[in-house]
């Protein structure tokens, strides 16, 4: 970590809190066997996966440990006792002790026959939907007060040592550093590697391009609020959108690579000769 923003668990020094924790979970608290938990979080829903982001950023999971160490795969009873199945149709019923496991995510598509002799629900890809998805891990924060409190008492990071490694990586890519750019894209593809795994993890100078660098960003900054700047700044936010995001697809406009100011800030600054502001809104808003 080089930079956070600090926040406390003393309600009286904490303002808002860091509530970056609601945003990326699933609703586990509606399923067999399950409640709203502290441990589990406080699950809004707002921000789920991509097809692209499971299935591309995260295709190695033989060396690369991030898919594993990234998503919530797993859920243990907090509500024992006996329930007609939700999601899962391989069985009718299944029944929980305290601590079983109920949710099970293995990230690809088990046979039917297979999830059937499980004694838990499997949440397979193609039950993914707005409600039940893999959740992000790093935000998650259990030691809230209770199950509802919204102010986080996590420091928020807001730059680390990884964002710099990449970013040394894509300029010295761009300045024809091959090199140099491959040393360093390394250090974080190793670091990210299961035990024994580091050398496969490395790439060559022949594979490195700004494809590896879009993807790299992805894999180890996901849920970290950069993926918008990135893909705008390289020119292509409309165009990934569009191919890799179906809901947002219809919706996205190309006025969208520019954000709204808002309009305290446009009432706050200076006015002109003739009395408007200098700031004035950006196109589309």
């Amino acid at each position: 970590m080089i930079w956070s923003i600090q926040y406390t668990r003393d309600p009286l020094t904490n303002g808002g809190g860091n509530n970056s924790h609601v945003f990326f979970l699933m609703e586990y608290d509606t399923q067999p066997g399950m409640q709203r938990d502290t441990e589990n979080g406080r699950p809004f829903k707002r921000f789920r996966p991509t097809d692209y982001t499971l299935n591309v950023i995260f295709r190695d999971r033989e060396n690369d440990s991030r898919y594993k160490k990234t998503f919530v795969d797993a859920f243990l009873s907090n509500r024992a006792g006996a329930y007609n199945t939700s999601f899962d149709a391989s069985k009718l019923r299944v029944t929980f002790a305290q601590g079983d496991t109920t949710i099970f995510l293995p990230g690809f598509e088990m046979p039917v026959a297979e999830r059937a002799r499980r004694p838990y629900q499997v949440l397979v890809p193609s039950r993914y939907d707005e409600r039940l998805f893999p959740g992000l891990r790093k935000h998650m924060d259990g030691a809230r007060v209770d199950r509802t409190q919204f102010e986080g008492g996590r420091d928020y990071i807001a730059f680390r040592l990884a964002d710099t490694y990449l970013m040394l990586a894509e300029a010295q890519l761009n300045s024809g550093n091959l090199t140099g750019a491959v040393t360093n894209i390394n250090m974080v593809r190793r670091r990210a590697a299961w035990a024994g795994r580091e050398r496969a993890m490395e790439v060559t100078t022949a594979q490195m391009n700004l494809e590896l660098i879009i993807e790299e960003r992805e894999r180890e900054l996901i849920g970290e609020q950069m993926r918008w700047l990135d893909l705008k700044r390289w020119g292509i936010l409309l165009e990934r959108v569009r191919r890799f995001n179906a809901q947002a697809a219809p919706n996205i406009q190309n006025f969208h690579v520019l954000r709204p100011i808002p309009q305290t800030q446009i009432d706050r600054s200076l006015v002109g000769s003739d009395g408007s502001p200098q700031f004035t809104q950006n196109p589309g808003y």
